[in-house]
This record gives C-alpha cells, sequence and structure tokens, in this order.
C-alpha cells in the first residue's frame, strides 16, 4: 500500500462493473480512501463484496437525474480525484428513441459530468493536486451510426473535458479524457448489443484493467487525453474515413 495516498480520496461513478470496478480495485491497492456510485443495487452489492475494501463508502444514486447529483454533492466531501465513469451503451436508429430515453441518456453521460465536476471544481482548485478523470469513449471521435445520441453526449463531454484541461492547466487541477474502444464487460450485453462479442474481432477488444493502467499514467502525468490500447493508438487517424467507417459498420451490423 501507498501511503502517500492514504489520505486521499476518489469518487468513482459507476463503479460496479467493468472499468468502474477495475479503476477501484487499481485504487485500492494504492490506499486511497473510495467514494463508490452505482445505479443498481444487486450490481452494487456484489461489487462490494468482491472488493472486500474497508476503506470504501458506497452510494446508490440514479445520476440520470440532476436531482441525484445535487444529493451526491452533497452527502460527498471534495475528493482529490473523480473518476466520472457511470453510462450505459444506447442502441437505436435516429428517431426510435422517445425524448425521455434522449434527455436522460444525454444527462448521464455529458451534461450530468458537467454538473458533478463543477459542483467540486471551485474547492478542487483550492485543495491543488487534484485530478478528473472522464471515460468518454472512441465514439466522441468517429461516426456511430444508431447510436448517434450516444456519440453526441460522448462527444460533447470529450469537447468540455479538453477545454476544461487548457482553462485549468495552471491551476492545480489536471483533467484527462480517456476515449477507450471496445472494452469487455457486461455493458454491450445489457444493451442488447451481444452480437458485437461474436462479430467485432478480439484484436478490436482491450480489457477494463488495461484501460485503467493507461489512463491513470496519462491523468497522473497531466495528459489532456489518452486512448488506450494500441490498436486504438494506430487507427485514431483514419477513423474519419470512409473506408474505415464503412469496415467498422460492417463489423458491428446487428442481423436482423
Amino acid at each position: 500500500m501507498k501511503q502517500s495516498n492514504s489520505n486521499k480520496t476518489a469518487l468513482i461513478t459507476g463503479f460496479s462493473s467493468g472499468i468502474g470496478m477495475a479503476y477501484s480495485k487499481h485504487l485500492a491497492s494504492e490506499g486511497w480512501n473510495l467514494e463508490l456510485v452505482s445505479q443498481d443495487k444487486s450490481r452494487s452489492d456484489h461489487a462490494r463484496k468482491e472488493l472486500n475494501y474497508p476503506k470504501a463508502n458506497f452510494h446508490l444514486s440514479d445520476l440520470s437525474n440532476p436531482e441525484a447529483i445535487e444529493t451526491l454533492c452533497r452527502d460527498i466531501s471534495t475528493p482529490d480525484l473523480i473518476v466520472a465513469n457511470a453510462g450505459i451503451t444506447k442502441f437505436g436508429k435516429a428517431g426510435s428513441l422517445t425524448f425521455k430515453e434522449k434527455m436522460d441518456l444525454f444527462y448521464l453521460l455529458c451534461n450530468g459530468v458537467i454538473d458533478l465536476i463543477e459542483a467540486y471544481l471551485p474547492k478542487m482548485i483550492e485543495k491543488k493536486d487534484s485530478r478528473i478523470v472522464i471515460i468518454s469513449s472512441i465514439g466522441a471521435v468517429t461516426p456511430m451510426p444508431k447510436s448517434s445520441i450516444y456519440a453526441a453526449a460522448k462527444s460533447g463531454i470529450h469537447s468540455y473535458g479538453q477545454s476544461l484541461s487548457k482553462e485549468l492547466v495552471n491551476q492545480g487541477v489536471s483533467v484527462t479524457v480517456s476515449l477507450p474502444g471496445y472494452v469487455r464487460t457486461s455493458a454491450h450485453k445489457r444493451a442488447g448489443l451481444d452480437h458485437l462479442n461474436d462479430k467485432v474481432p478480439s484484436w478490436m477488444w482491450i480489457e477494463a484493467e488495461q484501460v485503467v493502467k493507461e489512463t491513470e499514467k496519462a491523468s497522473i502525468k497531466g495528459h489532456s487525453y489518452v486512448i488506450p490500447g494500441i490498436i486504438y493508438k494506430l487507427v485514431r487517424p483514419f477513423l474519419q474515413s470512409e473506408a474505415a467507417n464503412r469496415i467498422w459498420n460492417k463489423i458491428t451490423r446487428k442481423n436482423p
């Protein structure tokens, strides 16, 4: 355990699976105090047992609700590190989502993240030596047909994070946006996208632990963004090309 982190606190949203759980385990191994947030009670209870970490507090909160963000920020003191990870993958062709589905999704992935960060930001600036990590998606920088609202929200929070990073560069708070591609988590299954497990080649998948390792390294160094996984780093310059998008769409197309 690294004693230098024993008095530091991290707030992690969406902690109960995937990247959030991997981040929780990583910071626990380094002695951080953890404030862990999840919406689903059963997943939270299971994750709590798996984590088995005495220096953690657990919170149930639906972060697609602005009032839940306000309550959370009242209940949890200003952390030294925010890992804004909560989110869902939402599949649906244009015009198929209800108004509420679109508003909830955009708030969860973008506007709510902004509200959470800005509620704590003044005191984080006062504390100095604070960090903010935003888990966005490679979908923020490449078209995602039939996931346009998801991609728009991820693009929005990516842009916010990049701008905030530049604004705070001399104020003692670093902001890093992580742009992972396909990560081996349960998120796709919960979204009804099981077909991706079979159709997306194995070399396009990255483990949640690798995302955390590369994201933490970039955050500690003060980098404004990181693209985890060598394959995604290599293809990043070509993601906007027509050829890349034809291949991507063919790989990820869901059969009728």
